[in-house]
């Protein structure tokens, strides 16, 4: 009875710390290496509660994003500045100002609102008229070897191909999640402000991969254009990262974006 005992206990109290262990994975950090447009830099992307927080050491920049207030706080390294908005405002404020030119055409509280001309007979809108759109659909297979390869294929033309690594299914759960919520910041931040917080090709293969491929350790692209990518991820933790990350440090001084002009007054 006592050799049963000495057996099932580790196995039982193994069994009981994993599933909190899937309970309470609530936070992750994950620095890449990156290759696009022909320039190298470095990635970091950091999730803590409903935090997301995004580093471009090269651009000297970091970007947080509140997931459920949909705000904004954007740290410029260089000068010690920090700026902030909120969607919900700028939504509200592009809806009630028809000096702008523009008029919701949804609830600015779902998920992916659009903006459209107010005025019937306004010029063709640019590219930046939708706020949010889809991205790239791909369709895997699984290359033949030891290694999990995976190549995918769009049909709007996009090739790529993943290196994936076995992963918790509760890490991939939070990757994925983080990966969503990733793109819905990203299309906000490039239709306000023109900027790139994340390279949208390949938030595009993370958002189609299979199930069974786990987390991409390296992802490359080839755009219609001829245009290559690469994502190499370098490290990884998973677990929470320190609060204070996910503000705007003391001695940063506050300023205001002229971009955001148009759309709050």
């Amino acid at each position: 009875m006592s050799f049963w005992r000495s057996c099932l206990c580790p196995l039982l109290l193994s069994v009981f710390l994993t599933g909190i262990h899937a309970e309470t994975v609530d936070g992750l950090r994950l620095e890449f290496l990156g290759n696009v447009d022909r320039k190298e830099e470095r990635l970091s992307l950091l999730r803590w509660g409903p935090y997301i927080r995004i580093d471009q050491p090269s651009d000297l920049f970091s970007l947080i994003y509140n997931v459920e207030r949909q705000s904004f706080l954007g740290l410029e390294h260089l000068d010690a500045h920090f700026w902030s908005f909120d969607w919900p405002t700028i939504h509200a404020h592009a809806q009630a100002n028809r000096e702008n030119g523009w008029r919701l055409r949804s609830n600015p509280f779902q998920e992916d609102p659009t903006l459209v001309p107010f005025v019937p007979s306004t010029p063709p809108a640019s590219p930046r008229a939708n706020v949010f759109y889809d991205l790239a659909r791909y369709s895997w297979v699984r290359a033949p070897g030891k290694e999990s390869r995976w190549i995918g294929h769009a049909e709007t033309g996009q090739e790529a191909e993943i290196i994936a690594g076995r992963s918790p299914e509760d890490h991939r759960l939070l990757f994925i999640a983080t990966a969503q919520q990733l793109k819905t910041l990203s299309q906000i931040f490039r239709f306000l402000l023109g900027r790139e917080a994340w390279p949208e090709p390949a938030l595009a293969i993370w958002l189609s991969l299979p199930a069974d491929a786990g987390i991409p350790q390296e992802i490359s692209w080839r755009e219609n254009n001829g245009d290559k990518g690469q994502l190499r991820l370098m490290a990884q933790q998973w677990n929470e990262p320190p609060k204070d990350l996910f503000t705007a440090p003391k001695d940063y001084q506050e300023e205001s974006l002229e971009e955001l002009e148009g759309f709050l007054h």
